[in-house]
C-alpha cells in the first residue's frame, strides 16, 4: 500500500506540474480535435488488427513451447487480462494476468507457459529499439537531437543488458535449488526459477523469423494509433518520425514510478514531441487519448467478454 500511494502521489505531482507549467485545461484537450474520424479508426485497431497480431505472436511462442491454444482463446485471455490488469499499479499489469490464465489452463507447463509472455516482451523491447535506431535519421535537426540519440543508445544498451540477465545460465544457477526458511518465499522464488528456466530454454532460433515479423507488425499497429490520434488533432506528422519517438516513450514509460505510467508518459510525450514542434497541450492530449484507446477500450471489451462468456467456468474445453 505505501508503494501504491507513493506512485499515486508522483503521478498527481507530475500531472499538476504539466497542467500549471503549460496552462493545460481538460476541456481544451477535447476541443482541439479537428477530425473525429481518425479517433474512430484508431479505436478499432486495438481490438482488431493489434489484438489479432498479438494473439498470433503469442500462439507462435506457445506452440514452440509445446502448448496448443486457439487464437480465439488467446484473444479472449488478452482482453480479459487487460480488464483485470487495471487493478494493478503497473503499466504491465495485463501481462501478470496473462501469465496467470495461461498457466491455469496448462498446469503441466508451469513456468514454461508463463515464460512465453516474458519472451514476447523481451523481443518486443529489442524490436522497439531497432525501430527507433532505424528512424532517427528521419527526424529534423534540433538542439535536442544529440540528447535523443544518447537516450536511445542508453535504452538500447539497457535492453541488451536485460536480455543478458534473463538468458544467463550462470545467474540462474546462483539461486536454482536454494532452500529458504520461509515457505512463502521459497514457493515464490521457486516459481521465478521456473519462469527463468523457461525463458533460458525457449527455442529462439526456430521462433525467430515468424515472431519478429508478427512483433514488428504489432508494434507498427501501436504506433499507427498514435499517428491517427495526432491526425485527429490536426497534426499530420510523418509516420517515420513517430517510429523514432514513440518507441522511446513506450520503453521509458515502463519505469514503475507511477500508477499505470500516468504523468511519466505525458511528460515524455511533451518532451520528445517538442523536438518536432508539437505544443505541450497537444502532446498531453494525444498521450491521454492514446492510453484510453490502447488500454481502456480493450479493457472495456475484456469486461464484457469476462462477464458474458463461459471462460471462467470451463476454460480447458476451449483450447482444443
Amino acid at each position: 500500500m505505501p508503494a501504491i500511494l507513493a506512485k499515486l502521489f508522483v503521478a498527481i505531482a507530475i500531472g499538476l506540474f504539466l497542467a500549471l507549467k503549460f496552462d493545460i485545461k481538460l476541456a481544451d484537450l477535447i476541443a482541439d480535435f479537428s477530425d473525429w474520424r481518425f479517433i474512430a479508426i484508431a479505436a478499432l485497431l486495438p481490438v482488431t488488427v493489434t489484438a489479432f497480431l498479438s494473439a498470433n505472436r503469442w500462439q507462435v511462442f506457445l506452440r514452440q513451447s509445446g502448448i496448443d491454444e486457439r487464437l480465439s482463446t488467446l484473444w479472449r485471455i488478452s482482453l480479459i487480462s487487460q480488464f483485470q490488469g487495471l487493478v494493478l499499479p503497473s503499466s504491465q499489469g495485463a501481462d501478470a494476468f496473462r501469465i496467470f490464465h495461461i498457466e491455469k489452463r496448462n498446469p503441466h507447463k508451469r513456468g514454461i507457459a508463463g515464460s512465453t509472455v516474458i519472451v514476447e516482451r523481451m523481443m518486443g523491447l529489442l524490436v522497439l529499439c531497432s525501430f527507433t535506431l532505424i528512424a532517427l535519421p528521419f527526424l529534423p535537426s534540433s538542439d535536442d537531437y544529440l540528447t535523443l540519440v544518447a537516450i536511445v543508445l542508453m535504452i538500447s544498451a539497457c535492453a541488451v543488458a536485460v536480455q543478458f540477465i534473463l538468458l544467463s545460465r550462470a545467474i540462474h544457477r546462483l539461486y536454482n535449488g536454494v532452500q529458504y526458511r520461509s515457505r512463502i518465499v521459497g514457493k515464490a522464488l521457486g516459481y521465478v526459477e521456473k519462469l527463468h528456466a523457461g525463458t533460458i530454454h525457449f527455442p529462439y532460433k526456430s521462433a525467430l523469423l515468424p515472431s519478429v515479423l508478427l512483433i514488428s507488425g504489432y508494434q507498427v499497429s501501436l504506433i499507427l494509433v498514435v499517428y491517427l490520434v495526432f491526425r485527429a488533432y490536426g497534426y499530420d506528422i510523418p509516420f517515420m518520425q513517430h517510429l523514432a519517438l514513440y518507441p522511446v516513450i513506450s520503453i521509458l514509460t515502463l519505469i514503475p514510478i507511477t500508477i499505470a505510467g500516468f504523468g511519466v508518459r505525458e511528460g515524455f510525450f511533451v518532451y520528445f514531441y517538442a523536438m518536432i514542434g508539437v505544443p505541450a497541450h497537444v502532446a498531453v492530449g494525444v498521450s491521454l487519448v492514446n492510453y484510453a484507446l490502447m488500454a481502456l477500450v480493450p479493457a472495456a471489451l475484456g469486461a464484457v467478454v469476462y462477464m458474458s462468456s463461459s471462460f471462467r467456468e470451463n476454460p480447458r474445453n476451449e483450447s482444443r
